[in-house]
């Protein structure tokens, strides 16, 4: 039988033996299993076990099976009692059983025989093993959720206690409304943001960046019960995910009501003055926050109507942030005073020939086929060459410079009190409802509203942003005993994700005719969309603004059949997930995007190296009005896509001694291939499409080849192909369908104290919707810049006449394979593969006195298939320089200007490099010369994970809890390539390694007062002033991250370049006279690399942080207690710096300095709150 006959027969297959559609689950729920047994160790079959929720005296009735064996699944994280009542035997109750989120826990009860009026009741502690499970993860407690320090009462910065996971996004972006960032945690060899996020079971991810999943609600602290950081799961029931799951239980009500109030302040006055802020002498920065919120919980109880004791429950939360603070996310440079009048001469003066600055307007043809132009004498422009455009942009809205900065002029424009106005305010509410013993319900909805504005880096028009996310999300859940052993669970949720953000709305229909351009520009944008336009200017800060509306939908339909046979704990089930999106863009590029380098003012050659980070350079161009051709102005289109997952399996954790427990599982997943609700979309490429004019090109070309090509070999080959259009199908590319995915797994018990656990699974990354969207390349369309058709000798466009042809308007898929012929073109592969992950672990767990459970596991990861980026149109590493140091000749080869077989044969919308009266040799030399880059991606990257990790917890007794997690590890990738066409990826250390991390947190409550070990009797006065005090805190370490490293010329051993930890200084951070060659005018170019992207010694700065708080609790009877909360957030104010330059011929070359340090330096929190 073929493989496609195999998976079909086992996509009809397993849902007829589940008997019914069942849905599959990711749960946060756990189980209690058990075996009841007599005084001999008989089995005790059809025994009656009532499985009891203390809080909210709730009950689940069923009965042991032939084998003695009982399970009682989806059971709400709590404390339980376990009752069991048997015809000649005395009852038999075992209180204070703790279950936390996806806990599978064994309840052993052996029974006395004697009367049923007798009872033996056993109060123990709750089992700490793992028995049961081979699976690893961390629980993060209520109490630790309530009650540790945490940013902003974020819960999901507590994801970092669990070993395995390394934390590699923005520090400084911890706020809950930051759903990128505060997820950002790489898990065992996995890269960040491709794990699973769950809350209350259902899905709680959205997409925003390709191939990343982000939280789409985060919810407030107070009514979060507790959540398991799972990193290495066995079990089958969990996929959609490369192996890692964060589960989050909401608290549900009790029979009594509780409930919480607080508010939080943070004063400039309690944070401490950042460190680069500090050595510019600048003081710490003006701001206001505010945070508060409450909640509460309890039964649903209408007076005279209904009483829902027992039987109905509610839990509301609500939490709002108010808050202006800094956020500098921009380059901190602007062009000075005397740049801006036409006075280069300092750059000269300080930085050399490599500052110099050429004359556009003197170029002229020399031998080579190469372009000549003179130096601005004295490297000052005359007045008489200004462009009015850019010399108003640069006149009336780039601000004065705020300091000297670097001699390059570089880091001259420092605003630490820059800010960000925020809003944010969201709500919970979940009930429960038992309809009988055998049947209850869930609901839940929750929402939250984001709004700021911010990047306002000029004060004016040409800078600013408001920004926006939106979260609505709802669950309902329904478990039901079909009988004594049988349970299903089924449930559906819904998660809306908006993400929105605008330029400056007091630049809406910006009148461009304020700066100077001409009037048929301004009515040819849309006023609507207009704005004030994007200028990006190499090396400083530019006005670049976003625009987009994009809602993220996520249905998903879920449940599992779980049956008690023998020994054999069984569950099977389906689960089913849709990703949509609809996006709608108004970026500041769709009025324009100019784009000023090098390209009109580096000389003396066209060729020649540029200045560093084209300083000055960049600025002439804009002073003289000549952008590159890069600039452009869009026409967006906006798109509707979609994507389905289906996820079938079958799990079965056999109890086969009272000491060895297997898991066993088999998960199949498949996910459709994206489509566009209209199909507007790029699907592929057609190789053998041959463009119509291929033969004038070639005859053309004839006339004057390159000796690389033959003229016979010179085709115009290949061309886009679009969904559902000249016989493609709907779907951009084919899927994997057989995704099959073994879970195995074993706990054995060793004594009473340990438990030895090993498990291997295979998982699947995403290919739909949360892969990427879709291309619209044709359906969005650019008008490029035409500067010039002759290397510049006469310039056809200026920011005085920008678009002397009009704007171009998008044609969708009219012109077939000729769309966007002579530009850059990406495509999808039509037959991607899943980035498949094989997860090990093996390792032991033990139980020490005092409650202390220690885990200590090797845990390994080895990834296949992973996609990389790659340009299919390089220029062929065959023709490139293999010397490792500049080398000309090769250089003035590639670049050298031939006659241009292209000219005028290509269609409107070509870049001007293309319809140039030359055109470089290189490009005559790409395998598709009549286009620009040709995107797609490979499917040959892998990478290899191994870590030795250590988790130790105390749970909460005798007055403290602790827990901590050390993870030594090595992660080592194939994911990139040094040149576009190599064969395979380079193995090298992976950018997200990070050998090192320890995370600890404790609770402790000071022994003082009544009640306590000191001071017990004291009167009610004294206990208030000396009872009730408790410190708690959290501490990180971290490696810091391989340093990535360009295109650079070494002499010496790179085994040089690491400096001590003892020598490294912000100014110096590795050794920059280690045999770096860092003259511009020597730098590579048209080489084969041959420089390591990273290596595993050098790294940027380790995080090293403490987070502490001081807690008063003042009780008012047994029922109230007022607490006040002072939290010091990285409370020894140890800085985190930036990654250091890298680039030799830059001035901060080595130096790790920014506008402020990569975390925040200490700040307080101030917190009172009332807890009933």
């Amino acid at each position: 039988m073929s493989r496609n006959k195999i998976v079909w027969f086992l996509a009809l297959l397993i849902p007829g033996l589940l008997a019914f559609p069942l849905w599959g689950q990711q749960d946060a729920r756990g189980t209690i299993v058990g075996t009841v047994t007599d005084a001999t160790g008989a089995v005790v079959p059809n025994a009656q076990v009532e499985v009891i929720n203390k809080a909210m005296g709730t009950k689940v009735s069923l009965r042991t099976n032939d084998a003695g064996f009982y399970q009682a699944p989806f059971l709400l994280p709590g404390v339980y009692q376990v009752r069991v009542e048997v015809a000649g035997f005395k009852k038999f109750l075992r209180d204070d059983i703790e279950l936390r989120v996806n806990d599978r826990i064994e309840v052993a009860i052996q029974l006395e025989v004697g009367a049923a009026e007798q009872s033996v009741t056993v109060t123990g502690e709750t089992p700490l093993l793992t028995t049961e499970s081979s699976s690893l993860g961390a629980v993060v407690d209520g109490r630790r959720v309530a009650e540790l320090p945490i940013p902003h009462g974020n819960p999901y910065f507590l994801i970092g206690l669990a070993a395995g996971v390394s934390f590699t996004r923005d520090p400084r972006l911890d706020r809950p409304f930051e759903p990128t960032h505060i997820v950002g945690y790489a898990m065992d060899g996995t890269r960040a943001n491709r794990s699973d996020i769950t809350i209350d079971g259902a899905v709680a991810t959205a997409t925003a960046n390709a191939g990343e999943v982000i939280s789409s609600y985060v919810p407030p602290a107070d009514i979060v019960q507790e959540f398991k950081v799972q990193t290495a799961t066995f079990d089958a029931s969990f996929g959609q995910t490369e192996g890692g799951v964060t589960n989050i239980s909401l608290k549900s009500g009790t029979n009594e009501l509780h409930g919480t109030a607080y508010y939080t302040n943070m004063t400039p006055g309690l944070f401490a003055n950042d460190f680069f802020a500090n050595r510019t002498g600048t003081p710490r920065p003006d701001f206001y926050y505010h945070r508060w919120g409450a909640s509460a919980g309890g039964p649903v109880w209408l007076p005279k109507l209904y009483d829902g004791r027992n039987r109905t429950f509610f839990m509301w939360g609500y939490e709002g942030i108010e808050e202006a603070r800094p956020r500098n996310n921009g380059t901190p440079t602007v062009p000075t005073e005397a740049m801006k009048n036409g006075d280069f001469s300092a750059l000269l003066q300080r930085g050399g020939p490599n500052f110099q600055i050429y004359n556009p307007f003197t170029r002229r043809a020399v031998a080579g086929g190469r372009f000549q132009q003179d130096p601005f004498a004295g490297n000052i422009i005359p007045a008489s060459l200004f462009n009015r455009v850019g010399k108003t942009v640069l006149d009336q809205y780039y601000p004065k410079p705020l300091q000297e900065g670097n001699f390059d002029g570089s880091q001259n424009y420092l605003r630490p009190e820059l800010n960000e106005h925020a809003s944010y305010y969201t709500h919970s509410v979940r009930t429960d409802h038992n309809l009988t013993d055998k049947q209850r319900i869930f609901a839940r909805i929750s929402w939250y509203d984001r709004n700021s504005d911010y990047n306002n880096y000029f004060n004016n028009l040409a800078t600013g942003e408001w920004f926006m996310f939106s979260s609505r999300a709802g669950v309902f859940d329904h478990v039901y005993a079909l009988n004594a052993t049988t349970v299903l669970n089924m449930r559906y949720g819904y998660n809306r994700f908006i993400r929105g953000t605008q330029g400056n709305p007091a630049a809406k229909g910006f009148d461009l005719t304020s700066l100077g351009f001409p009037a048929y520009y301004n009515d040819l944008i849309p006023s609507d969309i207009r704005r004030f336009p994007r200028f990006d200017v190499s090396g400083y800060q530019g006005t670049g603004v976003g625009g987009e509306y994009r809602p993220n939908d996520t249905h998903s339909f879920n449940g599992t059949l779980q049956k008690a046979a023998g020994k054999h704990a069984l569950k099977g089930g389906l689960e089913f997930r849709s990703y949509r999106e609809n996006s709608v863009f108004f970026a500041n590029n769709q009025t324009g995007q100019f784009v000023f380098d090098s390209t009109w003012t580096r000389g003396p050659l066209d060729n020649s190296p540029n200045a560093p980070n084209n300083y000055g350079q960049s600025v002439a161009a804009l002073l003289l009005g000549l952008p590159s051709a890069s600039s452009t102005v869009v026409r967006a289109a906006s798109y509707a896509e979609q994507s389905l997952s289906w996820g079938f399996f079958f799990h079965d954790d056999w109890k086969v001694t009272d000491r060895l427990t297997l898991n066993l599982g088999l998960r199949w997943e498949f996910e459709n291939a994206l489509t566009e609700r209209f199909d507007r979309s790029v699907r592929g490429f057609d190789m053998s499409f041959i463009q119509p004019f291929s033969a004038t090109a070639q005859a053309r070309y004839a006339q004057n080849p390159t000796p690389e090509v033959p003229a016979s070999q010179f085709v115009a080959r290949g061309g886009l192909t679009f969904a559902n259009a000249n016989g493609q199908p709907r779907a951009l590319y084919n899927t994997p369908k057989d995704l099959i995915m073994p879970r195995l797994g074993a706990a054995y018990r060793i004594g009473r104290r340990t438990v030895l656990r090993g498990g291997y699974g295979v998982f699947y990354g995403f290919l739909g919707q949360r892969r990427g969207d879709v291309i619209q390349t044709g359906y969005s369309r650019n008008t490029n810049f035409v500067p010039s058709l002759d290397n510049g000798l006469t310039f056809l466009s200026t920011l005085s006449n920008p678009w002397p042809n009009g704007i171009l308007e998008p044609l969708g898929n009219s012109l077939g394979a000729q769309t966007f012929v002579g530009q850059g073109i990406s495509f999808f592969n039509e037959n991607p593969l899943a980035p498949r992950m094989q997860r090990w672990q093996g390792g032991f767990q033990h139980e020490f006195q005092g409650g202390f459970v220690m885990d200590l596991s090797y845990v390994g990861n080895k990834g296949n298939d992973i996609e990389i980026g790659q340009n299919l149109n390089p220029t062929p590493q065959q023709y490139l320089s293999k010397s490792m140091t500049r080398d000309n000749p090769t250089i003035n080869y590639l670049t050298a200007n031939l006659p241009n077989p292209f000219v005028g044969l290509m269609p409107a919308g070509a870049l001007a490099t293309f319809n140039n009266a030359n055109i470089s040799r290189e490009r005559l030399l790409r395998p598709y010369p009549h286009f620009d880059s040709i995107g797609q991606s490979r499917f040959d990257g892998s990478s290899w994970y191994h870590a030795l990790q250590m988790m130790v917890e105390k749970r909460f007794s005798k007055g403290y809890t602790l827990q901590g997690s050390y993870t030594f590890s090595k992660f080592m990738q194939m994911t990139e390539t040094f040149q576009a066409d190599d064969a395979k990826p380079v193995r090298t250390i992976s950018d997200l390694d990070r050998p090192h991390r320890i995370a600890v947190s404790g609770i402790w409550e000071l022994p003082f007062g009544k009640g306590k070990r000191f001071a017990n009797s004291i009167n009610a006065l004294a206990n208030g002033v000396i009872g009730g005090w408790q410190l708690s805190g959290v501490y990180t370490f971290q490696s810091g991250a391989p340093i990535n490293w360009g295109n650079i010329i070494m002499y010496n051993d790179p085994a040089g370049i690491r400096l001590p930890g003892s020598q490294q200084r912000v100014e110096r951070w590795f050794n920059t006279d280690a045999g770096f060659e860092r003259n511009a005018a020597l730098q590579l170019a048209n080489n084969v690399r041959w420089f390591p992207l990273r290596f595993g010694s050098i790294r940027a700065d380790k995080v090293n942080n403490y987070d502490l708080s001081i807690i008063k609790n003042t009780r008012i009877k047994e029922r109230y207690n007022f607490q006040f909360r002072a939290e010091f957030l990285n409370a020894m104010n140890h800085p985190l710096f930036p990654a250091p330059n890298t680039t030799p011929t830059a001035g901060a070359f080595g130096q790790a300095v920014a506008s402020t340090q990569a975390n925040y330096p200490r700040r307080t929190q101030i917190m009172a709150k009332f807890i009933f």
